[in-house]
């Protein structure tokens, strides 16, 4: 067993006969549930999600979390993959702990911080083993969370573990 065998990871799946909308319902609440109502803190501080604007009575950070920007188009869009793994975030946040005592070469959940334009430092959780990523911004009084996605290409992989490298 490793460390992240210690933290319950359970993907959102979209069941078989089950409309988009209600998926997004369901998913929303556990979004909801995990990150808002439940006030995680990082550090000490809140964590928390970009509230306005509302859309379809969900937050709009919840709309950042499961969308892509498209540069070509200047327009964000809808990643089913991004959807199922929302229960990660909070627990990214609250038990990458665990990881700092294992003893087993596994890839443990990496956690660095970075600065962001030269202005603001990042803080990123990134799991390897199943190539997510969470980022959270420091403000003063509180953590925002900018993104979470799925590294799903290989510069990109690249670049994260580069950067860990240098700031880890």
């Amino acid at each position: 067993m490793n460390c992240c065998d210690k933290i319950d990871f359970q993907k959102i799946e979209k069941g078989k006969n089950e409309d988009i909308k209600s998926y997004h319902d369901r998913a929303y609440i556990i979004f909801k549930e995990s990150l808002i109502d439940s006030n995680i803190l990082y550090n000490n501080m809140p964590v928390k999600v970009r509230e306005i604007p509302f859309q379809d009575n969900k937050v709009q950070g919840y709309f950042h979390i499961i969308s892509e920007l498209d540069k070509k188009l200047g327009i964000r869009m809808y990643k089913e993959e991004r959807v199922k793994y929302i229960p990660y975030i909070a627990k990214m946040i609250t038990e990458y702990s665990k990881c700092n005592n294992c003893l087993n070469n596994c890839s443990k959940i990496k956690v660095w911080t970075a600065p962001y334009k030269n202005k603001i430092d990042r803080i990123k959780f990134y799991f390897e083993e199943d190539d997510y990523i969470v980022i959270l911004e420091k403000r003063p009084k509180y953590y925002q969370l900018v993104s979470a996605y799925i590294v799903d290409r290989n510069d990109r992989r690249m670049d994260i573990l580069k950067e860990y490298n240098r700031y880890k």
